[in-house]
């Protein structure tokens, strides 16, 4: 018997997805919703196949799973989201076709609520872990049109999303059941994947049967409500996947036969291009460590006797780039102690070519060029950019934003100096290497939003010549 597991918290499609479960399953069998800090709206009706677990206050879609396995029947266990449908003879298919070294996922489709039916044309089967170079990096990831096809019904899978999941009872505890550690919510895809490969198992998807899961964003009746159903603070979700990515990652499971590395040879997944995880990791430890370094009083290179607040090979990085576009003028937003500004004046003095504008909100006492512009002012003030583009009439303009580096201060940078850049001249975003050093709110963030506002420029990892570089995705073309 299967005994299915329903956590639920704020959801109004309960009462419909216990009902669609009875009606599909084949034979006995034992439904456990969770009603985590709420009471069913509508009300769960009475049947002798559910068990209702009521709980005062939230404690989590994980420790909902945990509590309610600990009660749970059945030889094997099924947790499904609350807004979810099974296909006909689900449980039967699945207790045939799961051997006990699994975690099985049946195939996946989009629910339509509308009508209770699975969109046909949405199906998932393959999903991959994004490496920590993505725009989302380590999530359940879609393959999109590149989804492998094949003829196994059963075959191996790198991850899965996590509404659905089927397995042996004894064998989910043998994997310590929900890791609580994640905190209420989050990564559990990434879970599940990777405690069922680390232990010396298999993540399969199960092609004989189906369920269909709806996605908030899509349609639903009137009157009834989309979205996320509950309040969930980003601290949350970015505490799920720190706890994540340092657990598998680093290969601190207490209970892996086999490190991480293995899913990456074995999926060969988009972006993990690099072969040695193990170096990966470690470099992304350096790049924290170096950063912290760096910025901590008096320990950033020198550039003729001015601190330059530079990794070294951005600084080699941008030699290369302004001897090969040979600017007119470089502006740059954020001059502090001028040690870059200097650099950039004494590359153009080398090369006979070239003047530099550089602003900050504050006199430093920056050293002084003939070929460098000190403008003390904001450097999004509108006055200050009429006054600029007078100054670079005609000319061919390079751009570097390194003034402040929050998020929405980066944004207006780009949306106001993206026309001041000329056609093949870049304009540079410092430190977009917020995610890897653990921070948010960022100049990475801010490249992210306006690249997709915008078809000027061209986005490129100039900076990965040299191993590592504070500036990722931050080298942008204009075109």
């Amino acid at each position: 018997m299967t005994t299915v597991i329903i956590p639920a918290r704020n959801e109004q499609y309960l009462q419909k997805t216990i009902e669609n479960v009875l009606f599909n399953a084949d034979g006995e069998i034992e439904i456990i919703a969770i009603c985590d800090g709420y009471w069913a709206d509508p009300p769960i009706k009475d049947h002798p196949y559910v068990r209702i677990i009521h709980n005062t206050e939230a404690r989590g879609q994980r420790q909902s799973i945990n509590d309610a396995c600990k009660i749970a029947r059945g030889k094997f266990i099924m947790k499904l989201d609350a807004h979810c449908a099974v296909a006909k003879g689900f449980n039967t298919i699945l207790e045939r076709d799961c051997e006990y070294d699994m975690t099985m996922i049946p195939r996946m489709y989009n629910l339509d609520v509308l009508t209770w039916k699975p969109k046909l044309h949405k199906r998932t089967d393959y999903m991959y872990i994004s490496s920590l170079d993505d725009e989302k990096p380590f999530r359940a990831s879609y393959y999109g049109k590149k989804q492998p096809k094949n003829d196994k019904m059963i075959d191996d899978i790198m991850c899965c999303m996590g509404p659905c999941f089927f397995m042996h009872k004894k064998r989910f505890w043998e994997l310590d059941g929900c890791d609580e550690e994640h905190g209420h919510w989050g990564q559990q895809g990434i879970e599940l994947a990777c405690k069922a490969w680390l232990s010396g198992g298999r993540l399969v998807v199960n092609k004989n049967t189906w369920f269909a899961h709806w996605f908030r964003g899509g349609g639903v009746p009137e009157g009834h409500k989309k979205g996320f159903p509950y309040p969930m603070k980003q601290a949350q979700v970015e505490k799920a996947r720190k706890h994540s990515q340092e657990l598998w990652l680093e290969n601190k499971w207490h209970k892996a036969k086999r490190p991480f590395q293995f899913m990456v040879d074995k999926f060969a997944p988009p972006g993990w291009d690099i072969k040695n995880l193990e170096n990966k990791t470690m470099n992304n430890e350096i790049k924290k460590e170096y950063y912290k370094w760096m910025i901590s009083g008096g320990k950033m290179p020198i550039w003729m006797g001015t601190p330059i607040v530079k990794y070294p090979g951005d600084i080699l990085k941008y030699q290369e780039v302004i001897y090969e576009k040979k600017p007119d003028v470089i502006i740059e937003s954020g001059t502090y102690k001028g040690g870059s500004a200097l650099f950039f004046a004494h590359i153009m003095e080398l090369m006979g070519h070239g003047e530099v504008i550089t602003i900050d909100i504050k006199d430093h006492d920056a050293p002084k060029h003939p070929r460098i512009t000190h403008i003390i002012n904001r450097a999004t003030d509108q006055t200050n950019l009429e006054n600029i583009k007078e100054m670079v009439k005609g000319k061919t303009v390079m751009v570097v934003l390194d003034s402040n580096h929050h998020r929405s201060h980066v944004k207006r940078e780009l949306i106001k100096y993206q026309d001041i850049v000329t056609p093949g001249q870049y304009m540079v975003v410092e430190d977009t290497n917020y995610k890897e050093i653990g921070k948010k709110d960022g100049p990475d963030e801010a490249v992210e939003w306006f690249m997709k506002k915008t078809k000027k420029f061209k986005q490129e990892s100039l900076g990965d010549k040299f191993l590592f570089t504070l500036n990722p995705k931050g080298w942008l073309l204009r075109q």
